[in-house]
């Protein structure tokens, strides 16, 4: 997702600033220099207002709209947002823009009210500096807010986009048993791959063709074998996708890992998610024994099974040989 990160407060007012300087020298000279300085004010203060509510508004705005999102991206934002709080945080950096706008109102309406006389061009200049000064601390208040947006943009801009309309490939199981080796296997993605606990932060997508066809093959964060209540942010993002998404889950088991706890997740999975359709990928053939890939065929015995390996590339000459028809 593409969003904008929006400017330190300080940042923001000088660019303000230096927009209204920049109109105040381009306006013309007028007969009198009572008049030419009254109207730079008000160039100066119009421009520098302006270039706020356009920066302030637009962030705002350029925000998705949490009250009108799809069910899969509404539950993967709870995951790693707080919703309300970032409702609040929009509406604040929309009320100070609107008061940037009513201050630039109020302040123009009296440089425009002004008629000559003795030091009126001091006066003039003085009506700006109290306009920047309500600026000034009109920004300064919105520091935390923007720190704030900032944070929950980074987040945004992370996530992949996902075509949630359309049918996809879903790889899921225990944290290391291959899931991102098989989805760098079977798509042009790279995803970064480690030998650590939870190698995938948050979801990889990646795209093959079938017939020209692109299909989205998503790499969940690996789920592990405990109840739903007790799993961390990054695991609900893989139950929300699953849980949303349409489409086959592919998944994959470590031959070379403890087999009952595998079995357990699968069956919890299962539960969880009975509409979908299930393939079991047995990854690391050229690492195990031949009687412990033995064992998880027979573990699975009833779903269809496909045995990956470093020199393999089973999974991917499955889907393609089955093309459309797979999620038939």
């Amino acid at each position: 997702m593409s969003i904008n990160f929006i400017e330190t407060p300080q940042v923001l007012l000088d660019a303000a600033l230096t927009r209204g300087r920049k109109a105040s020298s381009e306006y013309p000279k007028q007969k009198t220099i009572f008049y030419t300085i009254k109207g730079k004010e008000i160039a100066k203060i119009d421009a520098s207002a302006n270039y706020l509510e356009e920066k302030l508004f637009k962030a705002a705005q350029q925000m998705p709209n949490f009250d009108r999102l799809e069910p899969f991206y509404y539950d993967l934002y709870e995951c790693i947002l707080d919703l309300d709080e970032m409702k609040k945080n929009l509406s604040s950096i929309s009320s100070v823009a609107r008061l940037v706008k009513k201050i630039r109102r109020e302040a123009i309406v009296r440089l425009k009210e002004m008629r000559y006389g003795e030091g009126m061009e001091k006066y003039a200049k003085a009506i700006t500096g109290a306009y920047i000064g309500r600026l000034a601390s009109l920004l300064k208040g919105l520091t935390k807010k923007i720190d704030y947006y900032n944070d929950v943009a980074k987040k945004l801009r992370e996530l992949p986009s996902i075509k949630t309309q359309e049918e996809c490939i879903m790889l899921a199981g225990f944290p290391n048993v291959g899931k991102s080796t098989l989805l760098k296997k079977i798509t042009e993605s790279k995803p970064e791959i480690a030998n650590y606990p939870f190698t995938t932060k948050g979801l990889n997508v990646g795209l093959f063709h079938v017939r020209y066809v692109p299909i989205q093959v998503i790499d969940t964060p690996g789920l592990l074998d405990r109840p739903l209540s007790e799993r961390n942010k990054i695991e609900l993002k893989a139950i929300t996708a699953l849980q949303h998404l349409k489409g086959i889950i592919v998944f994959v088991i470590d031959p070379t890992y403890d087999m009952d706890k595998q079995e357990n997740l699968f069956a919890e999975t299962k539960k969880l998610f009975s509409k979908h359709k299930f393939l079991i990928a047995i990854t690391k053939s050229d690492l195990a024994k031949e009687e412990q890939i033995e064992e998880a065929k027979k573990v699975f015995k009833g779903y269809e099974i496909i045995v990956e390996g470093n020199n393999l590339n089973s999974l991917k000459e499955y889907l393609i040989g089955k093309g459309t028809h797979l999620f038939s």
